[in-house]
């Protein structure tokens, strides 16, 4: 019961979020958008209560951030879930997933490897593999603008996605929907991110391991923040249960 409430406040950090003042930045302030002068940070670590041995994410990057190397996720439990990325030319990904032996708690895995297959820098399909046999294809659909509109998965499961600007603001995810009325001026922690990631590959966390459809927080009444100079999520702490998220990152500029 304790990882499912853990797991459900996770997945609610990625879909709602709550906006209190911080010195310095006015919370009625409209958002505005700001690409061409906004110091551009990557996510490097995400903890649960700020410890370094409950993981939530912990992402490695090449030198320029060009390039995802390999991730550590977890539910804040102490067990991690270990992604390796390997890149082929410009077109394709291959993710191998693994555990470490006798963690706990047990992951049950529905595959063992992925390969990300990309059209203009944008995931188009994703090959999904269990001891070499596809399982099953995932594809994606974007806008015009280059926005992802619809996910496709697991006997035609779709998530579907409604854009206003630099953010979703209608969404259905693992057939549940959600809605976003109004956004804070906080920048989302995964806004950098390169592309939305299913982590539908376990029982334990079906969930979205990188979620980068806003760039501006959405209100809510789960969460307060804490930003840092440049606007970007440090502290996430729930209203419902007391526990908070940090985040850390990695600046190119």
């Amino acid at each position: 019961m304790k990882k499912y409430l853990v797991l459900s406040c996770y997945f609610a950090l990625f879909l709602t979020a709550c906006h209190k003042p911080v010195p310095g930045i006015d919370p009625n302030s409209e958002p505005t958008d700001t690409t061409e002068i906004m110091v551009k940070k990557y996510l490097e670590k995400q903890l649960l209560n700020d410890d370094p041995e409950k993981i939530m994410l912990d992402i490695d990057w090449n030198d320029d951030c060009s390039k995802i190397l390999h991730v550590k996720h977890g539910l804040g439990f102490g067990s991690v879930l270990d992604y390796d990325f390997t890149y082929y030319d410009y077109d394709s990904i291959r993710i191998v997933f693994s555990m470490p032996q006798f963690s706990y708690p047990m992951w049950s895995f529905w595959y063992d490897s992925i390969m990300i297959h990309l059209l203009d820098k944008r995931i188009d399909s994703i090959c999904c593999y269990d001891n070499g046999v596809i399982r099953h294809v995932d594809k994606y659909c974007y806008d015009d603008k280059g926005r992802i509109i619809e996910r496709t998965y697991l006997y035609g499961t779709k998530d579907t996605f409604q854009w206003e600007g630099n953010n979703v603001i209608e969404a259905c995810l693992l057939m549940k929907d959600y809605e976003y009325n109004s956004f804070t001026g906080f920048i989302h922690p995964h806004y950098n991110l390169p592309y939305y990631l299913s982590n539908y590959v376990s029982n334990e966390a079906p969930l979205p391991l990188f979620t980068p459809l806003w760039k501006y927080m959405p209100e809510s009444d789960i969460y307060e923040y804490e930003a840092d100079e440049d606007n970007y999520v440090v502290k996430a702490k729930s209203n419902i249960t007391g526990n908070f998220y940090t985040y850390y990152y990695k600046s190119t500029n």
